[in-house]
């Protein structure tokens, strides 16, 4: 093994280096995030979350003005940006999964926006609408780049796409044209590969370099993982950032400093970011005051002053909280069922 230990901290110091600056949450709170991340796991399950959705024949112009309707229930001063989207060309609704995903993509310059673009894959139901809404969501909070937006982007699109999802059921749209469960089946997506390197990122966050001695510490300290287990994720991670290398060789010959940016990217930068920003959102979903989360949308690139923890207590999140992932799971159970509950009677 010590072959791979030694290239896993190779990959690992520049990794860290990285994250340490661009994601410092994501290191100083890897413990927490790997305990609920397994709950996370562990709770699902019990759980089946295979729902399909059917197409119909909504057209472009009946998701464009429904989106339009629920963004105006959000916050009235987001309609003229959202109005100006077809007119400056910013929106751009692919029948043919031209995209890898629906996306919002911001080029940025010094920090400031200089130019966004909503691209929207079809899927020609009612998800055009949800997905329109947590684009646009994008769109409103991405006119600057700051450390809390790069937190909290996902958190307040999914929120807003929860709103969307409520609004429309209201209006008594079929759940079968709704993929309801999309967030919470795309989180344990990121959960499960999460899953699969979140020790050797924990082990080597506060151990150091990875070596015989580090399943040990690792016993001592965290959990009872068998030898065998800790070494075949380490040879999977191994391989895996070697194909990360691989796919990014050019960049990085251009440049070797963005060894770390490049391999984070492929996964470690982003997998946490859906997780907690879908755990926050089915919180806020049931405990949180919708005004103050348009507010945070509103602001969030103002609170460069503020951690994680304050943003979240203003909001209602209290993320010290000894119940947290108790209620938690509890609200994220209560989502889960209600809507099936409710798909089954039919609305």
């Amino acid at each position: 093994m010590k072959e791979i230990y030694d290239k896993l901290n190779y990959y690992l110091n520049d990794i860290c280096n990285y994250l340490e600056k661009e994601h410092p949450f994501l290191l100083e709170n890897i413990d927490k995030i790997c305990r609920i991340n397994d709950a996370f796991l562990r709770f699902l399950e019990s759980y089946s979350l295979d729902n399909k959705t059917i197409q119909n024949n909504l057209t472009y112009e009946e998701v464009y003005y429904l989106a339009r309707e629920i963004i105006e229930n959000i916050d009235k001063n987001y309609l003229e940006s959202f109005d100006n989207l077809i007119q400056s060309g910013e929106l751009d609704f692919s029948y043919e999964n031209d995209y890898n995903d629906s996306e919002c993509v911001s080029l940025y310059k010094n920090e400031k926006v200089v130019k966004q673009i909503i691209n929207i894959n079809r899927e020609f139901n009612y998800n055009d609408v949800r997905l329109l809404v947590h684009e646009f969501i994008h769109y409103t909070n991405g006119k600057k780049q700051s450390i809390n937006r790069n937190y909290f982007g996902e958190f307040l699109s999914i929120y807003f796409e929860f709103y969307a999802i409520d609004y429309l059921l209201k209006k008594g749209i079929s759940k079968e044209e709704i993929d309801y469960l999309y967030r919470i089946k795309n989180a344990k997506r990121h959960s499960t590969i999460f899953y699969q390197y979140e020790i050797i990122l924990l082990a080597y966050t506060k151990f150091g370099n990875l070596d015989d001695n580090t399943l040990t510490l690792l016993q001592e300290y965290f959990l009872n993982i068998k030898r065998e287990v800790f070494e075949k994720e380490c040879t999977t991670l191994c391989k895996n950032l070697c194909i990360a290398e691989e796919k990014n060789k050019d960049r990085i010959k251009e440049n070797p400093n963005e060894l770390g940016c490049a391999l984070a990217e492929e996964f470690m930068a982003y997998n946490y970011k859906y997780i907690l920003g879908t755990f926050l959102a089915v919180y806020a979903h049931k405990y949180s005051d919708f005004n103050d989360i348009v507010n945070l949308n509103n602001h969030i690139n103002e609170f460069n002053d503020k951690t994680v923890y304050d943003i979240c207590s203003g909001i209602g999140i209290d993320l010290n909280d000894e119940d947290f992932s108790q209620k938690l799971f509890s609200s994220m159970d209560e989502y889960i069922n209600t809507k099936q509950i409710d798909h089954k009677k039919g609305i």
